[in-house]
């Protein structure tokens, strides 16, 4: 709620601030770029693109796509589950030693809308730029599951019982879930020429599901104005 008044007590000041310039820089723009996302103390690249439409010279709205092609992110806690022969229902199963995830990978898709505003400074080609907004995400985990199950041996009538031995099995598993995704962000574009710009910002993304995580993303774009 605090930072919905924020945004919103910044948008009347700078549209006060600039009655009159409203109706210029009205038109499109795109972006692309290439960021480090942090989600889980873990960080990778990820790749963004993004449609603008400049309302006037302050106001623009964006839709963005973000691409995080490897996500090293730790695998959601599950229990290990297995179907019983008898009931057809799953049950959660004890292993000793505990199963271990390996090979951990996995990719995410952000899908966002958001209210991008700029700050005319007049000094020079730097502006600042403040971006809020939501949308949804695309979280995909992978990994190799190995555990390990005792080898039974019934042996004749007389002989002692040998000690169990132990057989590792690996197993491919995956967890997916689409999220509420919410956006808030600033930085400064530096107008290059007329039609490009270079913009640097950081982004934090709240990703609203079973479990709330923080995703950070650092990086930089180019943007053409149409």
């Amino acid at each position: 709620m605090r930072v919905s008044r924020g945004v919103a007590l910044l948008l009347v000041v700078v549209l006060r601030a600039h009655p009159a310039a409203a109706q210029d820089d009205r038109g499109a723009t795109v972006a692309g770029g290439v960021a480090a996302t942090n989600m889980q103390s873990t960080t990778t690249v990820s790749l963004s693109g993004a449609f603008e439409y400049r309302l006037g010279p302050v106001v623009g709205l964006e839709v963005e796509a973000m691409l995080v092609p490897t996500l090293k992110a730790p695998f959601p806690e599950q229990p290990l589950t297995i179907q019983s022969a008898a009931t057809g229902l799953p049950s959660i199963v004890q292993i000793f030693p505990s199963p271990l995830l390996t090979n951990l990978d996995g990719r995410m898709v952000v899908f966002t809308n958001a209210v991008r505003l700029r700050v005319p400074t007049g000094r020079g080609p730097i502006e600042p730029i403040f971006v809020a907004g939501g949308g949804a995400a695309s979280v995909r985990h992978t990994a190799d599951l190995v555990y390990s199950i005792p080898i039974l041996v019934t042996p004749p009538v007389g002989v002692p019982i040998p000690p169990p031995s132990l057989r590792t099995i690996s197993q491919h598993v995956t967890a997916s879930e689409v999220n509420l995704a919410l956006t808030i962000g600033g930085g400064v574009s530096i107008r290059a020429t007329r039609r490009v710009s270079v913009d640097a910002d950081l982004r934090m993304l709240r990703l609203m599901g079973a479990a709330d995580r923080n995703v950070g993303r650092f990086g930089v774009s180019a943007r053409y104005i149409f």
